[in-house]
């Protein structure tokens, strides 16, 4: 299920793998495990990258925080996943060590009690005097030397084990004016970003959680296959179990249509309203939405009422800026189930 989530990903130009001559890496370790958002980590080590006005990922591990500086022109897609976050997964296994690979140009990862302290291209030859240069500089006794085929079957192993919430950690989306009008009207045959992210989500959670309880039920069937009617009445009482189970998914995470949603959710500001949509998020199946018009709030109030599948409809605010236009900010939820 993952490979085929991350297949249609980079089908569809979602996903883009960033490449080591593409990017900048930089390992961090915090004073102790905070939470940081995407902004405050822009804010904090931008000025650290030596590539102008740089989009900044980040992936934090506990204290430590990996960071990968990119050009700006190389935002293409919404989810940026770097090339050595790939193979950082695939060796993380071997805990420790200096690995250098034959592609061109070569790559080299140091690895230390199981984090990436670095991880760099280089055009010149590696020799063993390079090697032992930076075991000296990191501390380090082991080494290894792979060829290019081994770079690229560890980089496809990770491709195909990357979970959802891994992907999630990647996501570069802004929702200002300009990507609305890309999400809402040049790409509107690509599924909306934050509902197909929602709805792997639930999938995955869905699938995980009934292939754990059959196998679990499998484990107990043989165990107690043979034994009195006592026993094979508490496995007909797992399999109801699993009915119920599955019933209860069915029912509670059947999945939105993206399409539908946008549709519906264009419609609510029309052209001759003079208004614009200045903020949206889709987040676990509540949406927020700020209207910026000279109309009341109760305007569009109404046409959000109007979608039958959305409840929980509020005014969460309105005001007026300096500039002259209200802000109305509407807070919503979308129904568990629908036509």
């Amino acid at each position: 299920m993952r490979k085929t989530i991350t297949e249609l990903l980079l089908k569809y130009d979602i996903l883009q793998i960033v490449s080591m001559e593409e990017s900048f890496f930089m390992h961090s370790t915090l004073a102790k495990d905070v939470k940081l958002s995407a902004e405050l980590i822009q804010l904090n080590f931008v000025k650290l990258s030596p590539v102008p006005n740089p989009v900044v990922i980040s992936y934090k591990e506990g204290e430590e925080l990996y960071l990968w500086f990119v050009k700006q022109e190389k935002r293409d897609a919404k989810i940026l996943l770097p090339e050595s976050f790939l193979i950082y997964k695939a060796l993380k296994e071997k805990q420790e060590g200096i690995f250098v690979f034959k592609t061109h140009p070569k790559r080299i990862y140091v690895l230390k009690e199981r984090k990436l302290q670095a991880a760099f291209v280089s055009y010149e030859t590696i020799d063993d005097l390079g090697i032992e240069l930076i075991k000296d500089e990191y501390d380090l006794d082991n080494s290894a030397v792979y060829d290019a085929q081994m770079y690229d079957r560890l980089k496809q192993k990770a491709l195909q084990e990357l979970s959802v919430f891994e992907l999630l950690n990647f996501i570069q989306i802004d929702l200002d004016k300009e990507s609305l009008k890309t999400i809402f009207v040049e790409k509107l045959s690509y599924p909306l970003i934050s509902l197909l992210v929602l709805y792997m989500t639930v999938t995955y959670l869905q699938g995980y959680f009934l292939e754990k309880r059959a196998d679990a039920l499998m484990q107990e069937y043989q165990k107690f296959k043979n034994q009195n009617s006592k026993t094979k009445s508490a496995i007909r009482k797992h399999n109801e179990e699993v009915e119920k189970l599955e019933d209860f998914f069915q029912k509670e995470f059947d999945p939105v249509d993206p399409f539908k949603v946008v549709f519906d959710l264009s419609k609510v500001v029309a052209p001759r309203d003079k208004a614009t949509v200045t903020y949206l998020t889709i987040t676990n199946g509540r949406i927020k939405i700020r209207i910026e018009s000279d109309d009341d709030a109760i305007k569009y109030l109404k046409r959000f009422n109007a979608i039958p599948y959305l409840e929980e409809i509020v005014i969460e605010n309105t005001f007026k800026p300096r500039n002259g236009h209200k802000m109305h900010t509407y807070t919503m939820k979308i129904k568990a189930a629908h036509e």
